[in-house]
């Protein structure tokens, strides 16, 4: 049992690192959209995600709150 918590902690911590990396290279990338002059390709991105994943948009099919009618 003890074996299994440690490969459990263990994968958890991999994950969270992961995300960590994931997060400071979408960053980067955001950062370097700003500095390029590319503003309006960040909003898109930056557009994209929300209508995806925010419940205000819910009547849009690419949200994942959206049910068919």
């Amino acid at each position: 049992m003890k074996k299994f918590l440690n490969t459990l902690f263990t994968v958890y911590v991999y994950l969270v690192f992961v995300w960590i990396v994931f997060a400071l290279l979408f960053d980067a990338y955001f950062i370097y959209l700003h500095f390029s002059g590319q503003d309006d390709r960040a909003q898109q991105i930056s557009n994209e995600i929300l209508i995806r994943i925010d419940g205000t948009y819910k009547d849009n099919p690419k949200n994942i709150w959206y049910s068919k009618p």
